[in-house]
């Protein structure tokens, strides 16, 4: 008997072995049969095929009719299932429960031992690599801050703005400075959900610099040169980190003194 692969995928998805499924999807279509005619339609060896009965009968999946030879009966296929994906749910319930004791552990763990402290590490990251940059906004947890200019800035917004929505919907606070020199009236275009946001700002200068993002006070990513082919340096050492915030914080509130805000 040939078994459909999807049938065979099915049943052993749901926690049969191959031959199990064999075995059981054979007698469901023979009916009543004895192992030797279950053996038959499967093509499995008599021996095998009586080492699995008693498997599938112990799981309540078949029925032994005692006469000579036995008799054996599948469970209907509506039953079966239904009992295999019982067993399976038990199986997750458990496998679950077993998962959350394992997390708790190791979070009790963590929590009474100190972690050694990360080194400071300077990796220069390829442009090809940008998705690094994009990943680390993605994860912030309190606060992103930047430097760029205006040609920058409108380069990568459209590739990046998704990930500055799905920021501020959680609250993390996002913050720009952007350089213009020309000092010309500019129009972004922001999305709606960026647009007059309180998580969201941004101010003006007349220098402009590469591009700079300081992401949760912990780490920082400087562009070397002021185009998208250049690659990012990037640090967690604490003082190049506290420098570059600490001179983000000072030339922000100078331009929010200078415009009043």
């Amino acid at each position: 008997m040939e078994f459909k692969e999807e049938s065979l995928q099915l049943m052993t998805s749901l926690g049969l072995t191959v031959l199990e499924a064999k075995v059981y999807l054979a007698l469901a279509k023979l009916g009543k049969a004895s192992a030797k005619a279950i053996s038959k339609t499967s093509k499995i060896s008599q021996p095998d095929v009586y080492r699995v009965l008693s498997t599938l009968e112990n799981d309540g999946l078949i029925e032994r009719e005692v006469a000579t030879p036995n008799q054996f009966t599948a469970t209907p296929m509506n039953e079966g299932l239904a009992l295999l994906l019982q067993r399976r749910d038990v199986e997750s319930a458990i496998l679950h429960k077993k998962a959350a004791e394992l997390l708790a552990d190791l979070k009790e763990k963590n929590e009474n031992t100190a972690l050694p402290k990360e080194p400071s590490k300077f990796v220069l990251i390829p442009a090809a690599h940008v998705y690094k940059i994009k990943n680390a906004v993605d994860s912030a947890q309190t606060n992103v801050v930047c430097f760029t200019s205006l040609e920058m800035f409108r380069k990568v917004r459209f590739t990046t703005e998704d990930v500055w929505k799905r920021c501020v919907k959680r609250g993390v606070k996002l913050q720009f400075i952007i350089g213009n020199p020309d000092d010309e009236k500019v129009v972004l275009e922001l999305d709606p959900v960026l647009r007059n946001n309180k998580c969201f700002e941004i101010r003006w200068t007349r220098t402009s610099r590469p591009c700079v993002f300081v992401i949760d006070g912990k780490e920082v990513f400087l562009r070397t040169e002021m185009n998208l082919e250049a690659p990012f340096l990037w640090s967690n050492n604490a003082a190049i980190v506290a420098m570059m915030k600490e001179h983000f914080e000072t030339e922000w509130k100078i331009l929010g003194e200078k415009h009043g805000e």
